[in-house]
């Protein structure tokens, strides 16, 4: 079973929400049955949930609040229903809800507005700002290249990316990367800080400067959240390892294949910015987002975020997050645009080994020429033991670290890895299960 949830988690909403779902996804194909999700086999399922933070405004004052679309199943019927209980729409600005089960969408739902100040209703293809999500997404493309031969997962990043050797970085790996183990967490964190975020958004010039930065930890010796430098880093060695712009890249691997065209961006192009979704966060939600030291969030996330991040990061982050050039500039780590279902398509495509599902029933052009193709050659456990850094990559990472290569490991109660995937890290949680 596999299951994937984006959602802002310091609401009440969140953990109804949370709740609902997973009591009509959780652990058994009978318990699936009995809570009204159509299967006749064990199941492979997939969902999407994004939405808006700032969710205690007031009712939306979209009148026409759920997007009128086919109901695909049992559990999109309860789901709707859900959000449309009074105490349920109160607390939402705009939602959208995506989920496969076995290569098949059996929930497809949008609600809501796309913004506080914009009343125009949420649509399947709205683009919401996804902030980490995006990691996932890049690591993909990493993963395919390696798939393709053009890179090693164990290789030297200089030998793909010569400049890259420089101060003393000669000996980081690719997997290293994938797995924030490379000691650059803290690499390129003035200019993001800084007022005038020009070369924070000149990708280009991003990449000539990290490849210039020295290293603070030993590679393979210390895992922390590559929270910005990870995009900078993947996407040199996707543009220098293919020969090829990011762009291109994340078009022949991603965009194409999966038929997600004009629902998945990093960097938008011109000619889209109606569709975007405007983030926002009342400052009184922000010290809710704050690990307090008593907790197991707070032991888990300190020792995985670096010491240029600071949570007081978040309140430049929104505004910032809206404005038309970071939203056009190319930051792989944090700055994709997508929709609930192409994210949902894409992980679909990840748990079946690269498989290619069946059209999407809400769009509106439904020819795939690769439908039924695979996005990777590979044997589907030989690419989720990549994704995790398990079987034959296990000596690739950190030993019961947070991250596989390039994706989130997610345990049991029993300590086995039972997922994979990425989430937006401080601001939401994402569960996987398989």
């Amino acid at each position: 079973m596999y299951l994937l949830l984006l959602v802002n988690q310091h609401t009440k909403f969140y953990y109804k929400l949370h709740s609902l779902i997973v009591s009509v996804t959780r652990i058994s194909v009978q318990e699936l049955l009995a809570r009204g999700c159509p299967s006749t086999s064990a199941p492979s399922i997939l969902g999407s949930l994004q939405h808006l933070s700032d969710m205690s405004n007031g009712k939306a004052s979209n009148t026409k609040w759920l997007y009128d679309s086919p109901i695909n199943s049992d559990v999109e019927a309860k789901l709707r229903q859900f959000l449309v209980e009074p105490n349920n729409a109160n607390r939402i600005l705009g939602i959208q809800v995506c989920a496969y089960k076995d290569g098949q969408v059996i929930i497809d739902t949008a609600a809501g507005i796309l913004g506080k100040d914009d009343p125009r209703p949420v649509q399947p293809d709205s683009l919401f700002p996804v902030f980490s999500v995006t990691k996932g997404v890049t690591a993909g493309m990493v993963h395919w290249l390696a798939d393709k031969g053009k890179l090693k997962l164990d290789e030297n990043v200089a030998n793909i990316w010569p400049e890259f050797g420089a101060n003393g970085k000669d000996k980081i790996k690719v997997n290293h990367v994938l797995n924030h183990t490379s000691g650059l967490h803290n690499a390129l964190a003035g200019i993001i800080s800084a007022t005038d975020n020009e070369v924070f958004c000149d990708f280009d010039e991003c990449l000539k400067r990290i490849a210039m930065v020295a290293p603070e930890t030993e590679p393979g010796r210390v895992q922390l959240y590559h929270y910005m430098s990870y995009g900078w880093l993947c996407g040199g060695i996707i543009e220098h390892a293919s020969g090829k712009k990011f762009q291109d890249i994340l078009e022949e691997a991603i965009v194409r294949p999966l038929n997600v065209e004009g629902e998945l961006y990093i960097g938008i192009p011109s000619g889209v910015e109606a569709r975007l979704a405007t983030l926002t966060l009342d400052t009184s939600d922000l010290s809710k987002l704050a690990p307090k030291p008593d907790t197991s969030m707070s032991s888990s996330i300190s020792t995985t975020l670096p010491s240029s991040f600071t949570f007081e990061m978040i309140y430049g982050l929104i505004p910032l997050s809206n404005t038309f050039n970071v939203c056009r500039a190319i930051l792989p780590a944090a700055n994709g645009h997508f929709s609930a279902r192409a994210v949902a398509r894409y992980y679909a495509a990840l748990v079946d080994g690269g498989v290619v599902p069946p059209p999407h029933s809400s769009k509106t052009d439904d020819t795939i020429d690769e439908f039924n193709t695979k996005i990777f050659t590979q044997p589907k456990i030989k690419i989720h033991d990549a994704f995790l850094g398990s079987g034959d990559y296990k000596d690739l990472i950190i030993p019961n670290g947070r991250f596989g290569l390039g994706f989130r490991r997610v345990q049991g109660s029993d300590g086995s890895i039972i997922g994979f995937g990425h989430d937006r890290f401080v601001l939401d949680e994402l569960y996987y299960m398989l």
